[in-house]
């Protein structure tokens, strides 16, 4: 097995393929990472290969609650609420009542975090990056709207701190 040298990284059975000369088809530009990208990539990668994988269809009828969402943004509070704060918020709730799902594997034991840290993907210049939101199960909708908000401000402009894109559960 391959070892990665992260802190606590996981042994990967896999090994990376050689790439092909690209440029037997046609022209080519080789293009340096950002510094997010050179981060982030690894990271992504370990997540892909250790975490599993689910996916899940189901239908809601959310017309109620973008009338109500709509509506609460007319009124002048000074925050934008989205439909991401109110999935995030829903999303704490259930993680709340199913800790399971908030919990890590390590080895032959589960730790179950009492914390409920969501993180959310911003689009940046520099790549994506995943803020994240802070005790979401103990704040109300306008609270992680005005931490996504904030958290995305600081993403756009450069200015996200390493810890605030850390300790994320969900």
């Amino acid at each position: 097995p391959v070892v990665h040298p992260q802190q606590n990284a996981t042994p990967s059975i896999f090994t990376a393929a050689p790439l092909p000369d690209f440029s037997k088809f046609g022209p080519i530009e080789r293009k340096p990472l950002s510094r997010i990208q050179r981060i982030s990539g690894p990271a992504l990668h370990r997540a892909w290969i250790t975490i599993p994988h689910v996916t899940n269809f189901d239908e809601a009828d959310v017309t109620d609650l973008e009338a109500f969402r709509v509506a609460l943004n007319s009124e002048p509070n000074g925050v934008k609420l989205t439909m991401l704060a109110f999935l995030m918020k829903m999303s704490a709730v259930m993680l709340r009542k199913f800790p399971e799902l908030n919990a890590s594997l390590d080895g032959d034991a589960l730790i179950l975090k009492r914390y409920i840290h969501i993180g959310f993907a911003v689009d940046t210049p520099g790549g994506l990056v995943v803020p994240v939101v802070r005790d979401c199960d103990r704040k109300g909708v306008r609270q992680i709207a005005r931490d996504m908000a904030a958290l995305s401000a600081r993403a756009r402009d450069g200015k996200l701190r390493a810890d605030d894109m850390q300790g994320g559960t969900f």
